[in-house]
């Protein structure tokens, strides 16, 4: 498959975000309860020396070692900054700068990374028409001086699930990190121990 045309599929994924997931999850819980969780300041799986910068400088983070940016910069919403998939093509990353009115910043000076993860939730039901669900519980991650707060999300009717993070760069711009998986060439989909392992390496490489 030519690679603009790769690229384009990929695009069409990101637009539909809610349609794409391919990872189940068994056991999807309604579940607002907060868990605190402290993960491991190193990746578990090999990192490049790729990475991703976002446009005002104030965060980074490395990709896995073999993935690649694509520019879908012409097809995707103006909050993703970067995209970034697997050889496979059945996993995706992308990050994205959140844009959160000046009303709604309210909440997040109340409620801190739960609040800025609430938003970004609640603009993805916004957006599709409340046709997404969230699954278990929010995180406030910690790895070393780095905080998140992570949620996962579905589709109603659906046990495909997503992964998020949200966080705070040093400057007050809100940013968000999600883990995609696909199916582009009809290879094998990856298991969840395997996207959350991925995920969690990401997140222990984003300095902000």
């Amino acid at each position: 498959m030519p690679v603009s045309k790769k690229i384009h599929i990929i695009s069409i994924f990101l637009i539909l975000l809610s349609g794409c997931i391919i990872v189940k999850k068994d056991n999807i819980q309604d579940d607002t309860e907060v868990v605190n969780v402290q993960l491991s300041p190193k990746p578990t799986i090999e990192m490049s020396d790729e990475y991703i910068r976002s446009k005002k400088g104030d965060m980074i983070a490395f990709l896995p070692k073999d993935w690649f940016l694509v520019d879908v910069s012409e097809k995707s919403s103006p909050e993703i900054f970067a995209v970034a998939v697997n050889p496979d093509y059945n996993l995706s990353l992308v990050f994205s700068n959140l844009r959160i009115t000046e009303a709604k910043s309210s909440v997040i000076k109340k409620e801190g990374l739960l609040g800025l993860a609430r938003l970004s939730f609640d603009k993805r039901a916004q957006k599709t028409g409340g046709s997404v669900k969230q699954v278990g519980k929010y995180n406030l991650i910690s790895i070393g001086p780095q905080l998140f707060a992570e949620y996962e999300f579905t589709t109603a009717g659906s046990t495909n699930v997503i992964k998020t993070a949200v966080f705070v760069s040093s400057i007050d711009e809100y940013y968000e990190f999600s883990i995609v998986p696909m199916n582009i060439r009809n290879n094998q989909r990856p298991s969840f121990k395997k996207v959350d392992e991925i995920f969690n390496s990401v997140l222990a490489t984003i300095q902000y």
